[in-house]
């Protein structure tokens, strides 16, 4: 699952002075002084570099952090709408390479100055281990009142400014395992305070699943919760919330919702709700892996399932597409979901969300028309067999051609 545009939902700001190299402004500067240290209190937002301990504040009522972090949100924009390169770099710790290159490739896909770009005010804020601070941050266009709200890190340079940031890996502490009983979360000390949380948005996710499929006998999910892009491997992806790993017999990766990566909610929504939908998605995996291998099924079907679970029909999409004589087989379906934007195959990122409304409504179709118990007869056969035609055909009494033919009738019935 993927975050929404940032020059739609996110806000950065102005120009920052950058004197020297980008080499060291990627690794010095982000250090607290010994006085500093010695200065600061837990009620500040000012907590020692060195501090590793799990240990987070509330400190919203220091008003030099609010203003500088502020300042920092400000000059983040106006880089943005100047399409200012190194004045954007010099408003982040760029520590981190992982995170480097999240930003970079933001600011590169943006292709000069942005004429709208959502400004935002830090509303409140965390003190966090290792002397970062996290900010909850509103986002509004000029003149208008708020919209969005997101959770961003901040780190202090020497020089008294704020900006953007990543942890590095050893600065989120030990991993740890917290035991709910129908799963568990395997997560860094930095992410302590947010478990009761994440275990709500879980137990939803893992009811909603239910609902839907058998679960699995002696298969207990683990969400493995990370709060940066480092954190984990399978969630280096810019636009990726959560991802199951195929084989593990229970792993879930989850964005931290107060994480960056996690990106913003409407301001009147809950900020943990955006979570539930690819939680869910993910977790359909983790039981379709138990029953049938999801890589030894056709995309059309595991995607579609995964969808169809989180009701995430992206109906408008396919309305769309059926009223501009757009519907694709499956089989295209699955080939986009395959390759996604490669550029070999010159897919968008529209046609990948559009593949995606084809797979859930023709999940929901098959469903509708021949029952859940003949999708997995279909699937086991399908991943024993490899040969599609004929165990289709075995499976539901009519070939593939036809049931395409069917399925864009229908669809064009339902939709346009």
């Amino acid at each position: 699952m993927g975050k929404a545009d940032e020059t739609a939902t996110v806000s950065w700001r102005r120009r920052a002075l950058l004197a020297t190299p980008m080499a060291v402004v990627a690794t010095g500067l982000i250090r607290h002084s010994s006085a500093e240290a010695q200065s600061s209190s837990q009620g500040s937002c000012g907590a020692p570099y060195g501090q590793l301990e799990a240990l987070i504040v509330d400190c919203t009522t220091d008003g030099q952090a609010l203003a500088g972090i502020g300042a920092s949100l400000s000059a983040r924009a106006d880089a943005l709408e100047q399409g200012d390169r190194e004045a954007f770099l010099a408003t982040l710790d760029l520590r981190n390479p992982t995170w480097r290159r999240i930003q970079t490739e933001y600011f590169d896909a943006g292709r000069g100055p942005r004429s709208s770009v959502l400004r935002g005010t830090p509303v409140a804020l965390q003190a966090k281990p290792g002397g970062y601070v996290r900010a909850t941050i509103e986002f509004a266009r000029a003149g208008l009142p708020p919209t969005d709200r997101g959770s961003w890190v901040f780190s202090r340079a020497n020089d008294g400014t704020w900006r953007h940031a990543e942890p590095l890996n050893e600065e989120l502490g030990p991993r740890r395992f917290d035991d709910r009983g129908a799963f568990a979360i395997s997560h860094y000390d930095w992410d302590a305070d947010i478990l009761d949380r994440v275990a709500g948005v879980a137990t939803t996710a893992w009811a909603r699943v239910g609902a839907s499929l058998p679960l699995p006998a002696g298969v207990r999910p683990t969400i493995s919760l990370n709060p940066t892009y480092a954190a984990h491997s399978g969630l280096r992806g810019s636009t990726t919330w959560a991802a199951y790993l195929p084989g593990s017999r229970g792993t879930v990766l989850l964005r931290s919702p107060d994480s960056y990566g996690a990106g913003t909610s409407p301001v009147n929504e809950a900020p943990d709700e955006k979570l539930l939908v690819p939680l869910v998605h993910e977790m359909t995996h983790l039981v379709n892996d138990d029953i049938v291998s999801v890589v030894r099924i056709p995309h059309w079907m595991s995607e579609g399932l995964a969808e169809h679970v989180a009701d995430h029909m992206r109906a408008g999409e396919l309305s769309w597409a059926v009223r501009a004589g757009r519907e694709w087989t499956l089989d295209k379906a699955s080939d986009v979901i395959e390759w996604g934007t490669d550029p070999g195959r010159n897919y968008t990122s529209a046609d990948v969300s559009l593949a995606y409304a084809h797979a859930s409504h023709g999940v929901r179709y098959y469903i509708e028309r021949f029952g859940m118990d003949a999708f997995w007869t279909l699937a086991r056969d399908f991943a024993a067999s490899r040969a599609w035609d004929r165990t289709f055909l075995q499976a539901t009494g009519i070939s593939w051609e036809a049931f395409g033919r069917d399925w864009v009738a229908w669809v064009r019935t339902r939709l346009a």
